[in-house]
């Protein structure tokens, strides 16, 4: 895999769209906290995953100097990594146009971002095990050349 140097730009649009949808579930769980106070919560928390896992997914970037980034896959929960604030601008906008759709709209947001955030770690522990795995097959081919194998 190749490496790319960082972008800040899309790091400030990732950004953006975490703030715009982080915004999004406290005006609806400010708004109406009898019926949006889970769904928001929901929705913050995958936020939080989401965020945890771009932050581990570069640290093993940084280590191993492997690519993490998924792309090109043809997939909701990973699409909106990209355009989360898309996401949350439609949500938004529908459930502005009827509010009893929110909880389920956040709901899905917030399962999409989570899964996405599930599959980011997933990708990172795969990158750290294979590496960890070439190194000690580099280490046991290291130890056989020195016995005169």
């Amino acid at each position: 895999m190749a490496t790319r140097p960082d972008r800040p730009p899309l790091a400030a649009g990732l950004a953006l769209g975490s703030v715009l949808t982080l915004a999004l579930a406290l005006a609806f769980a400010w708004w109406d906290p009898a019926q949006n106070r889970w769904p928001a919560l929901a929705l913050v928390m995958a936020l939080g995953l989401d965020t945890a896992a771009r932050i581990a997914a570069r640290a093993v970037r940084q280590r191993t100097g492997v690519e993490t980034e998924i792309r090109g896959l043809p997939s909701p929960m990973l699409a909106l990594g990209k355009a989360m604030g898309i996401g949350a601008l439609v949500v938004a906008g529908v459930s502005y146009l009827r509010p009893d759709l929110f909880p389920l709209l956040a709901s899905a947001l917030a399962g999409l971002v989570a899964m996405g955030a599930c599959a980011r770690l997933a990708l990172a522990r795969m990158v750290v095990a294979i590496e960890a795995a070439e190194r000690a097959a580099a280490e046991a081919k290291r130890k056989g050349e020195g016995m005169g194998r």
